[in-house]
C-alpha cells in the first residue's frame, strides 16, 4: 500500500513507540548511551615488556578517531574510556578484566595486546565480552567472542615453510634457534627446528630457555654457534632479546650471519639500532609499509592507516605493526558494531563478526590477507601468508625495504599442512591487498 506523505501523521503514542526501544537499550545494556559507545582496554603499558605491547593502543585510537570523525556507527561515537595498565603482571591482566566489566561497564575491550592475555580470556568469555587483540599465545582460540589480530589460532607448525624459504633465498644452510623460556616462544621456534631438516637444513644449535625479561649474556651461545658454522639465526624472542642477541653475535665473531627475527618491525627502533639489526630479515602478517609507500595505488587500506596515525597524533606510532594490529582490531569491532544495527547488544556484535569471510584488517582494501570468522576460531584457512622486510642504510638512514617481493606481490604463501614446496609458493588468496 502507497502512503503519501499527506497521510503519514505520527501520533504521541507511535513516536513514544519508536523511540522507546533506543532509550531502553541505552539505558540496560552496559557501554551504551544515546550518543555514544564506550570501550576498554587490558594493554602492558609499562614494565619490560611494554615496547612490544604499548603500540597497540595507538591504532584503536587513531581508528576509532577517524571512524568518529565520519559521525561515528549508527549517529553514537566510540570511544575508549578506559585503558588499564597490567604491567606485564597476569594477576593484574585478570584484575583488569574484571575492573572493565564490573566497574568502568564497557561494551567491549577493543584492546587486549598483552602476553597473559589468557589469564583472563576465561572469565571474558563467561562475561560474553567482545574482545579484539594481539594474540601472543593461549587464549584466543575456540572461544567465539575472541578475536585476534589475524584469526585467534596460532599454527607454529606454520614457521618451518618460512624459515626454510629465507634460509633458501639467502643460501644459508646452517640454522639457530633461540627462544625465550615462555611457553608461545619457545613452541614457535621448537616446531620450525622440529621440521626445517626435511627441507636441507642443518640445525646446528638450540636455546629455548632464556630468560623472559630479557638482560641475558648470549656470549656463550654466540661462541657455540660460531663453532658450530651457523649462518642464519632464528629468533622468537621479544625485541629487546633480540638486540642483545644482535649485539652479542656483533662481538663475537658471527656479525656475518643473517638473522630472521619475530618481533621489531618497528622504524624507531631500528634507526636507534641500525649498527645491531645489519643483516635482519623479519616477516610480517601485514603488507610492509614501505611496500605502500612504494606502490601507492596498490594498497589504499595500508596508506588510509598511515595517513591516519598522522592526522591524529600517533606518528610516533605510525610504523609500529603492533600499532596496526590494534587499527585492525578496532575496525573488527566497528564491523561488528554496524552490523548490528542501531540498538546494539555484545551478542549481536558477536554473531554478526562471525558470519564476516572476508576480514583484511581495515577499509579500502585492508593490510592483509582474508581472515574468514566463520573458522577463524578454531582453525587458519589455507595457505598461510607472510611478507618480508631487511633492513638497509644506518644510523638516521636505516630503513626496512621489501624482500623476496616481486613488485606488488608481497606475499609469500605456502599450504597449511603437509610439506611445502619452497621453491613454488602458492599464489595469495582471492581479495589479498596487492595480489
Amino acid at each position: 500500500m502507497r502512503v503519501t506523505r499527506s497521510r503519514f501523521v505520527l501520533t504521541a503514542s507511535l513516536l513514544a513507540a519508536l523511540v522507546t526501544p533506543l532509550a531502553a537499550n541505552a539505558a540496560n545494556t552496559p557501554g551504551v548511551s544515546a550518543n555514544s559507545i564506550s570501550v576498554g582496554a587490558i594493554v602492558t603499558q609499562s614494565g619490560g615488556l611494554a615496547a612490544t605491547f604499548k603500540p597497540y593502543l595507538s591504532g584503536v585510537q587513531a581508528y576509532l578517531d577517524y571512524v568518529n570523525a565520519q559521525g561515528g556507527v549508527h549517529g553514537r561515537t566510540v570511544n575508549l574510556t578506559a585503558s588499564l595498565d597490567d604491567g606485564g603482571n597476569p594477576t593484574t591482566t585478570l584484575q583488569d578484566a574484571h575492573t572493565l566489566i564490573l566497574q568502568d561497564h564497557v561494551f567491549g575491550v577493543v584492546g587486549a595486546s598483552t602476553p597473559f592475555f589468557g589469564s583472563a580470556a576465561s572469565y571474558l568469555t563467561s562475561q560474553n565480552v567482545p574482545t579484539f587483540g594481539f594474540s601472543t599465545g593461549v587464549g584466543w582460540d575456540k572461544a567465539k567472542n575472541l578475536f585476534a589480530a589475524y584469526g585467534s589460532v596460532l599454527n607454529y607448525n606454520a614457521a618451518a615453510p618460512d624459515v626454510a624459504y629465507v634460509a633458501t633465498q639467502l643460501k644459508a644452510k646452517t640454522v639457530a634457534f633461540i627462544a625465550l623460556n615462555w611457553g608461545p616462544s619457545q613452541q614457535l621456534c621448537q616446531a620450525a627446528a622440529k621440521s626445517v631438516a626435511s627441507y636441507g637444513l642443518k640445525v646446528a644449535y638450540t636455546n629455548f630457555s632464556e630468560p623472559i625479561l630479557g638482560g641475558s649474556d648470549f656470549t656463550t651461545d654466540v661462541v657455540k654457534m660460531v663453532a658450530a658454522h651457523v649462518n642464519m639465526v632464528m629468533s622468537c624472542m621479544d625485541v629487546t632479546s633480540n638486540l642483545a642477541l644482535s649485539r652479542a653475535m656483533n662481538q663475537d665473531g658471527l656479525s656475518s650471519a643473517y638473522q630472521l627475527w619475530d618481533d621489531g618491525y618497528d622504524r624507531d627502533i631500528l634507526r636507534a639500532n641500525a649498527a645491531d639489526m645489519k643483516h635482519v630479515y623479519l616477516l610480517s602478517q601485514h603488507v610492509p609499509f614501505e611496500a605502500a609507500t612504494q606502490f601507492p595505488n596498490a594498497y589504499p587500506g595500508v596508506n588510509l592507516y598511515l595517513a591516519s596515525m598522522a592526522k591524529y597524533g600517533f606518528s610516533s606510532d605510525e610504523y609500529s605493526d603492533v600499532a596496526l594490529q590494534g587499527w585492525m582490531g578496532a575496525n573488527l569491532f566497528v564491523r561488528g558494531l554496524t552490523a548490528a544495527g542501531a540498538n546494539p547488544t555484545p551478542t549481536a556484535v558477536i554473531t554478526a563478526i562471525n558470519k564476516i569471510t572476508n576480514d583484511t584488517g581495515g577499509p579500502a582494501g585492508g593490510v592483509t590477507t582474508p581472515i574468514n570468522w566463520t573458522k577463524a576460531h578454531t582453525t587458519l584457512t589455507s595457505p598461510g601468508c607472510d611478507a618480508f622486510v631487511t633492513t638497509t642504510g644506518s644510523g638516521n638512514n636505516a630503513s626496512f625495504t621489501p624482500a623476496f617481493n616481486k613488485g606488488t606481490h608481497v606475499w609469500i604463501c605456502f599450504p597449511l599442512s603437509g610439506k611445502a614446496n619452497i621453491a613454488s609458493p602458492s599464489p595469495a588468496p582471492a581479495g589479498s591487498p596487492g595480489a
